[in-house]
């Protein structure tokens, strides 16, 4: 991955090459996308457009062809990339990606509208049929079901684009800054006031009924990737080894709700107390 990031950054042809054919291949999108976020971490906003038109025309395609996913994830990582960029914290873009998942999400409605419709409705004749061939009940609330994908659409969109800026932050580290991305990510932590603000919007849409299931997902988000710094920052600060980190992907592999969960908490302690500040670090 290092070398084809020291030739994507020899020029822009050869950025907006690497951009349109990993846009244009299946599910190779999140190259173009990363691409894309290290030409404008380094070189700025204008030449990271320069690479996002050409882009845009094989996402396009897809998206013309019911594939909304490779032009959304592509044109957010690079309105993330500007916001990193111009305020150097993870927090704030972590917090940045929230509106604009949001916006995604408003978008899948209106895009995926009948495909969703469909999935529903195979899905209501499959519990239609377990249903006929058991003695339980079964019936289907269509309305909560469609607002949980569109939440869990929402949220894995707004993850893809921060794994791509994450990625496109660290070529850039490993080309002209080593160490800096590994050591920036350690340090990764939601402030109180942001914390606070994701409270209050978790309360504000648990007033909104069914479109608390909704924006769950997505509002989440911030906490997940700051409990993933905690975890790194802390066994990095024991040195513990990769071994450690091994077995705690593993548990998130085989344990993903729970282990989730934990780090949603985690994360929302470490806001408070600072958690790493308080990890003695090894002689």
């Amino acid at each position: 991955m290092r070398a084809l990031a020291e030739w994507v950054m020899k020029g822009r042809k050869q950025a907006a090459l690497v951009a349109v054919i990993a846009a244009l291949l299946p599910l190779l999108y999140w190259a173009s996308a990363a691409v894309i976020a290290l030409v404008t971490l380094r070189q700025g906003p204008k030449d990271g457009a320069g690479v996002l038109v050409w882009a845009f025309l094989p996402a396009g395609a897809w998206a013309y062809s019911g594939d909304p996913t490779p032009l959304t994830v592509i044109l957010g990582v690079f309105l993330l990339a500007i916001a990193l960029r111009v305020t150097t914290s993870w927090p704030q873009v972590l917090m940045l990606a929230l509106p604009v998942g949001a916006v995604v999400g408003l978008a899948l409605e209106t895009v995926l509208d009948d495909l969703l419709g469909q999935v529903i409705e195979a899905t209501e004749q499959f519990l239609l049929q377990s249903a006929s061939q058991s003695t339980e009940s079964l019936t289907l609330d269509k309305e909560r079901l469609k607002l949980l994908m569109l939440g869990g659409l929402a949220s894995v969109h707004t993850a893809t684009m921060l794994l791509c800026l994450i990625l496109a932050r660290s070529w850039q580290s490993g080309l002209y800054n080593p160490g800096g991305f590994r050591q920036e990510f350690h340090q990764l932590r939601l402030p109180l006031k942001y914390t606070g603000v994701l409270v209050a919007a978790l309360l504000v849409c648990a007033q909104l009924e069914l479109d608390f299931m909704r924006w769950l997902p997505l509002l989440l988000l911030p906490w997940i990737f700051a409990g993933f710094a905690l975890v790194h920052g802390s066994l990095a600060k024991r040195d513990l080894g990769r071994s450690w980190l091994i077995v705690f992907y593993l548990s998130v592999i085989f344990m993903g709700p729970y282990v989730i969960t934990l780090l949603v908490f985690a994360a929302a302690i470490d806001s408070l107390v600072d958690i790493r500040s308080r990890i003695p670090a090894t002689n």
